[in-house]
C-alpha cells in the first residue's frame, strides 16, 4: 500500500538519508547532499509554516520510506515548482506516478495555475514520466531563471491546470466493511455490467478526496460510514472510451454499523453483496482489486492486534 503524507519532524532522518544517496542525487548534487538534522529541520519548517501554498510529502510503501515529493506555489505568478525523489528500489513500479499525481492535484487545488519541473537532460526516465503526465517542454521563463535555475543545464517542462483536467479524471470511494458476529465482512457493488467493485464516484470541483468518498458511499449504498483515511490505496488506468485520458481511483477504508446498505442508483447498481474475505476475493474479477482487498484486510487485522 502506498501512503503519501505531509512530512513531519519524524521524517527528518529519512530525508537526510534520501539526500545523501549518491544515486538519488546524481543529476542534482553529485556525491549526495549531506545535511545535519538541524539544517533539514529548518528547511522543513519553511514548508510547514507556508502550508498549504507549499507542501512537502513523504512517500511510503507498506511502511517503508521510499522518497519525497513537494510543490511550491509562487503567490505572484500562480505557478508552482514540482519535484520528486525516490530511492532506486521504489522506481519503475508506479509509485512515482501516484505521488506526482497527488502533488499535482494538491497544488492545483491550492491555487496553482501552472506547474513546472526542470529535469536534467540525461534523466530520461523522469522526462518520459513528466510527458506521460502531460508536461510539455518549453523555453525556460525569466522568473524561473531568476530563481537560480540554469536553462543550459536543465530542461524546462510545464503543465497547465486546464490541460491536466482534460487529461485526467479522478474518483474516490472506499472499501466498506462491517463486523458481523466478530467476522469482518466486505460490501461489494455489482455494476450493471456484472463486474464487482467498491463504492466510488467522480470527484466534483472543490471537493476533497474524503468529501467525495463519503458522498459517493452515501449516494450509492445509503450508508453513513466512519472513514479510516490512514488506509489510502489508488489505481490508475486508461479509459477505453476516452483515448488519452487516464483515470485515478482512490480508496479509503470505511466501516458501517447499525444500518444496512440499500441500492439508491438502480440504473447504475445491479446488486450489493456483503461477503466474507474469501468469498469477496472469489467474486471480484480483477486481480488488482483482489490485492487491494487483501491489503485492507491485513491492515484491519494488524490494527486490531495493536489495540490490545
Amino acid at each position: 500500500m502506498i501512503t503519501i503524507k505531509e512530512s513531519t519532524y519524524d521524517d527528518i532522518k529519512n530525508i537526510q538519508n534520501l539526500w545523501a544517496d549518491e544515486d538519488v542525487m546524481q543529476y542534482i548534487w553529485p556525491g549526495g547532499l549531506h545535511e545535519t538534522g538541524e539544517a533539514v529541520r529548518e528547511w522543513l519548517d519553511r514548508f510547514i509554516s507556508a502550508r498549504p501554498k507549499q507542501n512537502h510529502y513523504s512517500i511510503f510503501e507498506d511502511g517503508k520510506y521510499c522518497g519525497e515529493t513537494q510543490y511550491r506555489i509562487d503567490s505572484e505568478t500562480k505557478n508552482a515548482s514540482l519535484d520528486i525523489k525516490l530511492f532506486e528500489f521504489a522506481r519503475g513500479r508506479g509509485i512515482a506516478t501516484q505521488a506526482l499525481l497527488y502533488s499535482i492535484q494538491e497544488a492545483f487545488k491550492q491555487g496553482a495555475e501552472n506547474l513546472w519541473v526542470d529535469p536534467h537532460p540525461a534523466n530520461a526516465k523522469a522526462i518520459n514520466l513528466y510527458r506521460k503526465l502531460g508536461f510539455i517542454q518549453k523555453e525556460m521563463p525569466e522568473y524561473v531563471i531568476a530563481l537560480g535555475e540554469d536553462p543550459s543545464l536543465y530542461i524546462y517542462m510545464e503543465l497547465g491546470k486546464k490541460e491536466f483536467n482534460d487529461k485526467f479524471e479522478k474518483s474516490c470511494g472506499a472499501i466498506v466493511y462491517t463486523i458481523d458476529g466478530g467476522v469482518i465482512k466486505y460490501l461489494l457493488v455489482e455494476e450493471m455490467s456484472g463486474s464487482h467493485s467498491f463504492p466510488k464516484g467522480h470527484m466534483e470541483e472543490g471537493e476533497t478526496e474524503i468529501e467525495t468518498a463519503l458522498r459517493e458511499i452515501k449516494e450509492e449504498t445509503n450508508l453513513k460510514v466512519e472513514l479510516d483515511t490512514e488506509f489510502r490505496a489508488s489505481e490508475q488506468y486508461t479509459l477505453s472510451e476516452k483515448p488519452g485520458v487516464t483515470k485515478q481511483v482512490v480508496y479509503f477504508l470505511a466501516k458501517y454499523k447499525d444500518s444496512s446498505p440499500s441500492i439508491t442508483r438502480p440504473d447504475e447498481v445491479k446488486a450489493l453483496k456483503i461477503l466474507k474475505l474469501e468469498d469477496a476475493i472469489n467474486t471480484i474479477e480483477y486481480d488488482n482489486k483482489k490485492e487491494m482487498l487483501k491489503k485492507a484486510d491485513s491492515y484491519l487485522k494488524s490494527k486490531a492486534e495493536n489495540t490490545f
